[in-house]
């Protein structure tokens, strides 16, 4: 799933320094974030176009992490990667029967409603530096972007200015059937993903690496259900369940084993399921993307069940998924992913990092990116979160100042977002506390006494 094709605009040979590396991540008019946010994840120290050896390994960071108070718009900065990241996916297939596009634009003030939205990356691939970027409203893609920079110097290799075909340009650069493509394009579909589907093989890398190294896990029931299933499917490698089963041990968490089976299921269940995908295909033929009857029987036959040692010393008892705590689930719901990603080299985005994992478990999640024989591929991980103790001395974990950043929301209810590098700040200073005294802002203002008055009131 993590394996990315080989070719692109800029080929390059791929070697210790031709990394996959998420370098910016900007956004505008989504949600909360009325102003242009960027966060970065190249070393304040770094300025040119690109390091003078390549090696971007050296210039960027591991990780990012986003503090905030509730409401300040931490999760709306990964809402809105995740949301690019899904319209790059799904713009020219299933979107297609669309007729708006999904815009989700800052609604406190009455200019913003009507204006696009902003939302750009800039990345390394095989070594050469990239830029693409969208604007987009209700109505469609107003602007689209990809630029490269094979030796320094920006490169276009096409722009969009309006919503058609027609107002597309492309450089010398890009080969392929662009001219035949564009004139394919819809007003809701990016042209990247609208390209890619028609066998774009130079573009194909891009949106590979945009789609499939980038992976944002939300913060809902829904999505660590989808992450648990998932995991399921790649642990039937030996070698990732093994790794599966020493994330649980390591977590202490009464776990000695971790055991993939199936089970059969009931007639019943078989008849609802298949007259259930019958009504929803109707006369149509099945689309290549929709699972067949039998792939949906062979899913929900696998089951996960882990091995616990009782009072017995010479046995133990299995419990299924369903009997374990919320922090086993978390954790492996986030574990497995994590171990992909550092196998890979690629990005990966968590809102709400320490919701059911204790701050030693999530201090440790950090550590494996930090760590570079770890981590190796330089894998990079952006997260939200509340627990501070990761910005202090947790054992094994030391962030840097441009590794954590800040949202806080400005009295027209705007989110601004902004890093620990943007202050005067010494190695030696006490992050966390600091933070918590409020130096850096971020955190809520909270009034004792305004919340006395309030239970003193309603108690009356």
């Amino acid at each position: 799933m993590f394996m990315i094709a080989s070719g692109g605009p800029e080929t390059a040979q791929r070697g210790p320094k031709g990394r996959l590396m998420l370098l910016r991540f900007r956004v505008a008019n989504h949600r909360s974030i009325r102003d242009t946010a960027e966060i970065s994840l190249v070393s304040s120290a770094f300025s040119g176009s690109r390091p003078a050896d390549h090696d971007w390994m050296a210039v960027t960071t591991r990780v990012a992490g986003i503090y905030g108070a509730n409401a300040s718009g931490k999760s709306t900065v990964l809402e809105a990667l995740g949301f690019m990241i899904d319209a790059i996916t799904h713009s020219a297939t299933t979107w297609g029967s669309r007729s708006r596009f999904p815009h989700h634009p800052f609604t406190l003030d009455a200019d913003s409603r009507t204006q696009t939205s902003l939302y750009e990356i800039d990345f390394v691939l095989d070594g050469v530096r990239y830029t693409y970027g969208f604007e987009s409203s209700a109505t469609g893609i107003h602007m689209e972007w990809l630029f490269s920079y094979p030796t320094g110097r920006k490169r276009m290799l096409f722009e969009r200015s309006g919503l058609s075909g027609e107002d597309m340009e492309f450089g010398r650069s890009l080969p392929g059937e662009n001219v035949r493509i564009a004139r394919l394009l819809r007003p809701t579909a990016l042209y990247l993903s609208t390209a890619v589907n028609s066998n774009h093989k130079s573009l194909d890398a891009v949106y590979r690496w945009i789609t499939q190294h980038m992976r944002y896990a939300r913060y809902t029931e829904a999505d660590r259900h989808a992450r648990i299933m998932w995991a399921r499917n790649i642990m039937e490698n030996e070698i990732v369940l093994s790794q599966a089963i020493g994330l649980l041990r390591f977590a202490d968490l009464g776990i000695t084993g971790m055991v993939l089976d199936e089970e059969d299921l009931d007639d019943d269940i078989v008849s609802i399921l298949k007259d259930s995908l019958e009504g929803l295909m109707g006369s149509e033929s099945p689309s290549r993307s929709m699972p067949s009857l039998e792939e949906i029987i062979g899913e929900l036959k696998k089951k996960i069940r882990f091995t616990h040692s009782g009072a017995d010393p010479t046995g133990s008892f299995l419990l299924s998924l369903e009997e374990e705590s919320s922090g086993t689930i978390a954790w492996l719901a986030l574990g497995v992913p994590a171990l992909m990603a550092l196998r890979h080299g690629d990005v990966m985005a968590i809102d709400e990092l320490d919701a059911s994992l204790h701050p030693r478990l999530a201090a440790a999640l950090v550590g494996m990116f930090k760590d570079r024989e770890l981590n190796p591929a330089g894998a990079q991980l952006i997260f939200t979160s509340h627990e501070t103790s990761l910005l202090g001395q947790m054992p094994g974990i030391n962030l840097s100042k441009d590794e954590i950043w800040f949202t806080e929301k400005t009295a027209q209810g705007a989110t601004e977002l902004f890093s620990l590098a943007e202050f005067p700040v010494r190695p030696t200073d006490n992050f966390e506390k600091r933070y918590l005294q409020g130096r850096y802002g971020a955190v809520p203002m909270v009034s004792p006494e305004e919340l006395r008055t309030v239970v003193l009131r309603e108690a009356q």
